[in-house]
């Protein structure tokens, strides 16, 4: 009994040296694989660190919306309703249930394109299904209809989305547009009209998104055919007088007045609008969070133009900020006509982008590094159409 306790400590010591023998062993041969693969390659010593290194995963956007609250089951909603074409020609060559296609219709005397996607399921007029939401997505300056649908992605919920084109890959209402005279506002609404005769398409779940000069027509078509959409969606807004002129002037419905005090700037007169949502990041160098001026124009500011549009709906009183997350701050004006509901999303950390896309495609006309410009504070998409499912024409 006397031995037993040193022989004990031998034989763990002798173990120690062995395992540290084959751990050294162990990392002498792992360094050397690496040296020789290092070698092989062609790898810098960084490279190769960075590439045998574990890393955290990536910060990955929201999956669901975080600012805007998806409606209650509660929430009255509305009864699906056919919408009646007051054009009956169908799209020709339209595509079929779970497709997307380019087609043209002619509009204004000229043949336009744009992108379709119908959803799985969708129906022609001649069947008996429940109608569909229908979307309008414009996209931003020098992007294209095919780049928006990818970096969206507008289409996952059911709906069906008309990603249009514009003539010079701009939208009316920007100085550097290549139409007038309300061209492109009609090009929108032939969109419904042709496209509501050739699926069944929900009259009450008619909807508009757009991208920065996308964006900035969305506002233009807030101002002009509100009656015709359930409720818009702007991002990176580029909100140029000819995009909002049409709200400073009284439009119908007796109400001319503004809220907005004398000589403070643009006023929009009170009339007819359409339940909005704002969405911008703080770091925007191209269009400015808080206005600037671009292409021989001045443009309002995020926030100016949501509380211009708000006094145009009527809201009354101070509106509540919220801050939704670290980097999301909500502002939503109460009290407006109709529950034509005005929020503003401002991402702090977002630059002239699509926050949560991850193709790197948004926000094409800027020509700057993409990387400090992204955000994935937020998915757009998701807050978008969490807004658009509380809004429905009862």
């Amino acid at each position: 009994m006397t031995h037993r306790q040193p022989m004990e400590k031998v034989y763990r010591r002798r173990r120690l040296i062995a395992a540290v023998a084959v751990a050294l062993f162990a990392i002498g041969t792992a360094a050397g694989i690496g040296v020789a693969l290092q070698k092989a390659t062609g790898w810098t010593e960084e490279e190769w660190a960075a590439h045998t290194s574990v890393r955290e995963p990536a910060d990955y956007a929201p999956a669901t919306a975080v600012a805007i609250q998806e409606p209650e089951p509660t929430m009255p909603s509305a009864t699906p309703t056919l919408r009646e074409s007051k054009d009956p020609r169908p799209v020709q060559n339209a595509p079929g249930p779970g497709e997307t296609k380019s087609v043209t219709i002619e509009t204004s005397g000229v043949l336009r394109s744009f992108l379709l996607s119908a959803p799985v399921g969708v129906e022609t007029l001649e069947g008996t299904g429940e109608p569909r939401p229908l979307i309008l997505a414009f996209h931003g300056y020098t992007e294209s209809p095919e780049s928006m649908s990818r970096y969206t992605g507008l289409t996952k919920d059911g709906a069906i989305v008309a990603y249009p084109k514009g003539i010079g890959e701009a939208w009316e209402g920007a100085p550097y547009s290549k139409t007038d005279g309300g061209q492109d506002v009609r090009f929108a609404t032939d969109l419904l009209e042709r496209i509501s005769a050739t699926y069944r398409v929900d009259a009450n779940r008619i909807y508009a998104a757009g991208m920065s000069n996308g964006g900035g027509f969305v506002a233009k078509l807030a101002c002009e055919v509100p009656e015709e959409f359930s409720a818009m969606a702007s991002v990176a807004g580029a909100y140029y007088p000819g995009t909002w002129r049409g709200c400073t002037g009284p439009t119908g419905g007796g109400k001319g007045e503004s809220s907005q005090p004398a000589g403070s700037g643009p006023e929009f007169a009170r009339g007819p609008s359409v339940p909005f949502l704002e969405i911008h990041g703080r770091q925007d160098e191209t269009i400015e969070y808080d206005g600037g001026h671009r292409h021989g124009s001045t443009y309002l500011g995020a926030m100016q133009f949501s509380s211009l549009y708000a006094s145009r709906s009527g809201c009354f009183g101070a509106p509540s900020t919220t801050r939704a997350t670290d980097k999301v701050l909500r502002v939503v004006w109460p009290g407006c006509d109709d529950d034509a509901e005005v929020t503003h999303l401002a991402i702090a950390d977002a630059g002239h982008t699509w926050p949560g896309e991850s193709t790197g495609e948004a926000g094409a006309a800027s020509g700057d590094d993409f990387s400090d410009r992204r955000s994935n504070a937020v998915t757009a998409t998701n807050e978008i159409m969490a807004f658009f499912n509380r809004h429905q024409i009862t």
